[in-house]
């Protein structure tokens, strides 16, 4: 004999059982966040900070507490993780475990530092070729987009692919710069032919190393001269109009529009009157322009101790 539940209650139980996560019913919230040189042990890599291991599950530890307090987000980017085994250790911090992240990683290919771009989800991930993450490597490429992973979801009305990126740094560098339009074309393929094509709306989001001159920042708008941010935002040439825009437009104050610090005088932590920059990005499509709730650069999430970098947040309407 089978039990008839009715659907109402089987609705209740669902939406329940998202509250008891601290997931909304009713929203996506979506971030990016640089980690800081998340590595599985201290002595991995000769370009991390970490003088011990001590110093490295402190680190992680913060990194657990601000995701967990802070940020509380659906989906997670994380830049600057260096495996799946460093992501492992982080979900299972006492203060992060309780959320249930499940890791989507895929190992980047960069051999300089080797960072990833990953993504910790409290959604299903869409299954696409028999892949919940992965990366895009266009034929023909001039420059390796090494640090990038593409995932797709659907939640409620909502049917995304985020690509995640990590670009080449130092926006000030012209030689570097040009590289970066390089893989700003490479970003702009993956977002057309894999994205685009399967039908999902783009969310490209991560640590653009550049500055996006559409978006005034605490000093003003940024030199016209750098046009990663829109090359992205352009992804369709055949296009007049740009066909994704800055999520951080919605921030209302322009003093607010910061993402990264320099620390000129490496103390591990936010001076006042240290450099301050916005290279974080999370861009949208035009069509979700109506579903964005809120906007925001979370800096009370810490004081520049957990990381040189704060989370950049956005909570879409599903």
């Amino acid at each position: 004999m089978f039990l008839r539940i009715p659907y109402a209650i089987i609705f209740c139980f669902a939406v329940l059982a998202l509250q008891v996560a601290g997931a909304s019913p009713a929203s996506l919230r979506i971030a990016s966040f640089n980690i800081e040189w998340l590595v599985a042990t201290a002595s991995e890599n000769n370009m991390d900070p970490w003088k011990d291991e001590e110093s490295l599950e402190h680190h992680r530890r913060e990194i657990a507490r601000v995701l967990a307090e802070k940020v509380h987000a659906d989906v997670v980017c994380v830049l600057e993780s260096t495996s799946k085994l460093a992501l492992e250790k982080l979900v299972s911090e006492p203060a992060l475990k309780p959320l249930g992240y499940r890791i989507y990683h895929v190992e980047s290919g960069d051999d300089a530092t080797g960072q990833d771009v990953a993504f910790l989800s409290r959604v299903p991930l869409d299954r696409v070729e028999g892949r919940f993450v992965f990366r895009v490597e266009p034929k023909g490429s001039k420059d390796r987009l090494t640090k990038h992973a593409v995932i797709y979801l659907h939640a409620g009305k909502l049917k995304l692919g985020l690509l995640g990126l990590h670009l080449l740094a130092h926006p000030e560098d012209k030689r570097r710069t040009s590289k970066r339009m390089l893989q700003a074309k490479t970003a702009d393929e993956i977002i057309r032919k894999e994205i685009v094509a399967r039908g999902y709306v783009p969310v490209v989001l991560g640590d653009f190393n550049d500055f996006d001159p559409d978006v005034a920042g605490p000093e003003g708008f940024p030199d016209r001269r750098h046009k990663v941010l829109r090359g992205v935002k352009d992804f369709d040439k055949q296009h007049d109009d740009l066909e994704l825009f800055n999520a951080a437009e919605r921030i209302e104050s322009p003093a607010e529009r910061y993402s990264a610090y320099w620390d000129k005088n490496k103390n591990d932590r936010w001076d006042n009157g240290e450099p301050i920059s916005m290279i974080d990005h999370i861009l949208l499509d035009n069509s979700l322009s109506s579903r964005v709730i809120n906007t925001e650069i979370l800096h009370s999430a810490h004081d520049g101790s957990v990381s040189d970098h704060w989370p950049v947040i956005v909570e879409l309407a599903r």
